[in-house]
Order: structure tokens, then C-alpha cells, then sequence
């Protein structure tokens, strides 16, 4: 550990800030050894966040310099969350909830635009395991429960959880999505926002389904 943080998260950063580092100048700027980084280092690149390339300096064997691919983007600290309630609250005081009612509404449209040509022609059970798949693979752990005159789709780890404390709007996107896609009424029985443990949504079987 390096000041209360790791020796792997220390390299990261480096080669975050620099491009490209080989394994000796890594060590030397942390201040450990050579075979120790080298070690975290196999690792890393066992794990997809960095790729050794060989460079040649003149005569002899060529050195090998690292760099982070795209995948280690994701250990770095992401505010996506953040910046999106800090523009839901722009364009609240901007035009009022009724202007948040139109953004949710509009995003949910889009999503639905976006898959529903393979619901076409598809009977209501079909549908619902579907539209219940896309939302999973986004992921999100959600579960969907049978019962005789209706569905229950319950999602226990929205994404959005930090923003829909605030904007309860968000709820919204989900059962708009979930009734376009089906062509069923949908109403939400348990939600984060309210403080419960999780979001669900009671989708009612058409007649004929």
C-alpha cells in the first residue's frame, strides 16, 4: 500500500497521466520494486486493463511499455449520476415539472421506437418476456412474477436510484416503456422513491392474452 491506497490503483493513475510506461519507471516512480510491479502489472493485463507494447531502442532486446486499454476506464470514478441531476434540475427550474414530464416521457419513446419492430406480432406472454429481458440487460436485476390477470416486474437495483430519490419522474420511463411495448395497463405498486426496497410495476393481462 502506498498512502492508504494500492500499488495497483497507484499504476493505473500513472499510466492514466503518462500514456505508456515500462515496468522500471513505473517502480521508480512509486517507489517499490521492479519485480513487484512487474507482478501487478501480469495481472492487470490478465484482467484486460493494460497492454504491454514492445519498443526497440537501438541493438538488443526491445523493452516492453504498457498501456491501459478501454476497459480500465471503468475503475476510474464516474459522476454520471450526479451530472444528470444537475441538468434535471436545470431544466426543472427552467420550465417546471411539466418539462420533466415531456423529457421522461420522450426517453421512454425513443426506447420503444428503438426495439419494438421485434415485438411485432408477438402474443402478450411473448412480449412481456422480452420487454423484461431488454430491462435486464442493462443490468439490472429484475424478476417477473405470473399470476392469472396479471404480471408483476420487480427491479431491485435501479440504476437510476440517486436521481429518482429526487426526480420521481424517472419512475415513469419504465412503465411507459413496459405499456407501449405490450399494449397493456401498467401501474407501479412499490417504489424507491417512496423509500421501499425496490420498484415494482403491476401489468394487467389483456382479455384475449
Amino acid at each position: 500500500m502506498i498512502a492508504g491506497r494500492s500499488t495497483r490503483m497507484e499504476i493505473l493513475e500513472l499510466l492514466r497521466r503518462r500514456g505508456r510506461s515500462s515496468a522500471e519507471t513505473i517502480a521508480g516512480d512509486l517507489g517499490v520494486t521492479p519485480n513487484a510491479v512487474r507482478q501487478h502489472l501480469t495481472n492487470l493485463e490478465r484482467d484486460g486493463l493494460v497492454v504491454s507494447q514492445p519498443e526497440r531502442a537501438g541493438r538488443g532486446r526491445p523493452s516492453l511499455l504498457f498501456v491501459l486499454t478501454e476497459r480500465a476506464d471503468a475503475v476510474f470514478p464516474k459522476r454520471y449520476g450526479q451530472l444528470a441531476t444537475m441538468v434535471l434540475q436545470e431544466v426543472q427550474e427552467m420550465g417546471g415539472p411539466e418539462a420533466l414530464d415531456e423529457v421522461f416521457a420522450r426517453v421512454a419513446a425513443r426506447h420503444a421506437e428503438a426495439i419494438e419492430r421485434d415485438f411485432e406480432g408477438l402474443e402478450f406472454d411473448e412480449r412481456m418476456r422480452r420487454v423484461v429481458a431488454w430491462i435486464g440487460r442493462a443490468g439490472t436485476l429484475v424478476e417477473q412474477s405470473e399470476g392469472p390477470e396479471e404480471v408483476r416486474v420487480t427491479i431491485h437495483n435501479c440504476p437510476f436510484r440517486n436521481t429518482a430519490l429526487k426526480f420521481p419522474q424517472v419512475c415513469t420511463i419504465t412503465p411507459q416503456l413496459i405499456s407501449r411495448l405490450t399494449g397493456a395497463a401498467v401501474s407501479q405498486s412499490d417504489s424507491i422513491h417512496r423509500r421501499d426496497p425496490y420498484c415494482s410495476f403491476v401489468v394487467q393481462r389483456p382479455t384475449d392474452a
